[in-house]
């Protein structure tokens, strides 16, 4: 993920209320030190949410942003991915 999208993740999840400005600007502020690490994962590291709310909110984040699934094996596991595919698939065939 480029730099802008990854502050559009964080914004998304802001903008949610998943996490506040401040925690996003922590995140950021840590993640400019470790920038190998997804912003998903500082979240998560943080404290300012769970394993499983990264991943629903992830894929929220998907869906309205219309963005792949091409870095999410970076911090997911296979299984976690495809129930991942899996739903969005079935929330699509629902519409």
């Amino acid at each position: 993920m480029t730099d802008k999208e990854i502050r559009k993740l964080g914004e998304f999840f802001v903008a949610n209320k998943i996490i506040t400005k401040e925690q996003l600007i922590e995140a950021l502020t840590l993640q400019k030190d470790n920038p190998e690490q997804l912003i998903g994962h500082i979240f998560v590291t943080m404290g300012a949410i769970t394993r499983e709310q990264l991943i629903a909110e992830l894929e929220a984040y998907l869906i309205t942003a219309g963005l792949a699934t091409t870095h999410a094996d970076k911090w997911l596991n296979q299984e976690e991915i495809d129930a991942i595919i899996n739903n969005l698939r079935s929330n699509a065939r629902k519409r």
